[in-house]
């Protein structure tokens, strides 16, 4: 039986220090072999800047330096390269002689240690969280949406530990890093935000950095948050009926301002996450429905989401005839966020009531403007807090992508005044 696997070579990401920004000279190039599931990571002997290196040509792969160029150590590709075949091969041939077996990640880099007579070459330059981290994500098969915040995820770690082994992480890095996110000096996080970030490396290590062996010991093991960490939300806060009604048929001067109004209460009438929204497009409306698949869930559960269109909602749609058949003029989610804090405070809308939230940061309760909270996801909660009280959960989440089970849901339900005056009608 032929044994799949897969052989590529690339240079090594690496961060100029205390920035975002990528370094771009004398890089080590790194093989990987990709094989059942787990991968070989393994330095070459030669590095190169990366303007010397062509990963791809007219679409196909090329992954090697280029012609009649020369790394710092005056290396000539010709050599280089002759490198990166000779690893090729043998690999190829490690592979044949294992027969009907998949060797482990350990003995495919001693073997090709051994044939190379280098046992001296040390893998430590990419034996780095983020060039492990890394290759996980581009392994996974999550969606796109997981993706993003997987790669939020390592930035966030890689700004904590630039450059730090992956075998030198322990329970008490995990602490620390912890403690360093809920104290970051330019953006802290909340408790919530942090479980979060932390909760997305705990597969990675228990899964992936075991598996393919890594690691000899996984950190959480030993790691654990304390009595009081956890995850605590507040009831979700939307506009009333009544009050995303008076949005809709308000008179909006200001050009800029009427377009996010039509944004935001389109979303409301469809009630998809933002990053769904802005994907939209004439081509998803089928029969007098919205028709879509979250990007959030579509790789784990290709679970669709069928939403009718209501009469507000296509009158909306009609207003627009856009070239790449965008449902509204939709505009990053950054400054949908700031216009909208702007819409619902002009004369004409006056979206100013008081609410009660839960302080992300303090867990306290606290008093707070509509108007000062408001953002595209409250759209969202809209949508699902007006059809709670009224419709089956299932309902629901068939145009929301939640599960019916889904432990957003029951946030939604709330005790109103008038539900308890109805119930003391029945004993008068």
């Amino acid at each position: 039986m032929k044994r799949k696997y897969n052989i590529n070579f690339y240079l090594e990401k690496r961060k100029i220090k205390g920035t975002d920004k990528l370094i771009t000279e004398n890089l080590p190039i790194l093989m990987s072999v990709t094989f059942n599931r787990k991968r070989l990571w393994f330095y070459v002997g030669y590095k190169i800047d990366s303007n010397k290196w062509t990963d791809k040509k007219n679409g196909e792969k090329v992954q090697r330096v280029n012609k009649n160029t020369f790394n710092k150590d005056n290396d000539s590709a010709t050599d280089i390269n002759k490198r990166l075949n000779k690893l090729e091969t043998i690999v190829h041939d490690i592979f044949t002689d294992a027969g009907n077996r998949y060797p482990t990640v350990k003995e495919l880099r001693n073997k090709l240690r051994d044939e190379l007579g280098e046992k001296s070459i040390s893998n430590n330059t990419v034996d780095t969280f983020y060039n492990h981290f890394n290759a996980y994500i581009k392994d996974s098969s999550c969606s796109e949406g997981r993706k993003n915040q997987l790669t939020s995820t390592l930035n966030h770690f890689d700004r904590f530990a630039p450059g730090i082994k992956i075998r030198n992480i322990t329970a008490e890095t995990i602490q620390d890093f912890k403690k360093y996110l809920l104290n970051d000096k330019d953006a802290p996080k909340s408790l919530n935000t942090v479980i979060g970030i932390i909760k997305r490396l705990k597969p990675f290590f228990k899964g992936y950095a075991m598996k393919n062996q890594l690691i000899e010991q996984n950190p959480f093991n030993d790691f654990e948050f304390g009595e009081n960490e956890r995850e605590i939300y507040g009831e979700p806060i939307y506009l009333t009926k009544a009050e995303r009604d008076l949005l809709f048929n308000a008179k909006i001067e200001n050009e800029k301002l009427a377009r996010v109004r039509d944004m935001f209460v389109l979303q409301c009438l469809i009630g998809c996450r933002v990053g769904d929204f802005v994907k939209l497009t004439k081509d998803n409306i089928i029969d007098g429905f919205i028709i879509y698949y979250p990007n959030k869930t579509k790789d784990e559960k290709g679970k669709m989401c069928k939403v009718p269109l209501s009469e507000k909602a296509i009158s909306i749609i009609n207003k627009y005839n856009l070239p790449d058949g965008s449902l509204v003029p939709y505009i990053t989610g950054q400054r949908y966020n700031e216009y909208l804090k702007q819409l619902f405070k002009i004369e004409t809308v006056k979206l100013n009531r008081p609410v009660q939230r839960l302080n992300p940061r303090t867990r306290k309760n606290e008093t707070v403007r509509l108007s000062d909270i408001v953002s595209s996801h409250m759209a969202r909660r809209t949508f699902i807090g007006l059809l709670h009280k009224t419709v089956k959960n299932e309902v629901i989440a068939s145009m929301s992508g939640h599960s019916k089970d889904s432990q957003a849901f029951h946030r939604y339900y709330k005790i109103e005044d008038d539900d308890l005056k109805t119930a003391i009608k029945t004993i008068e």
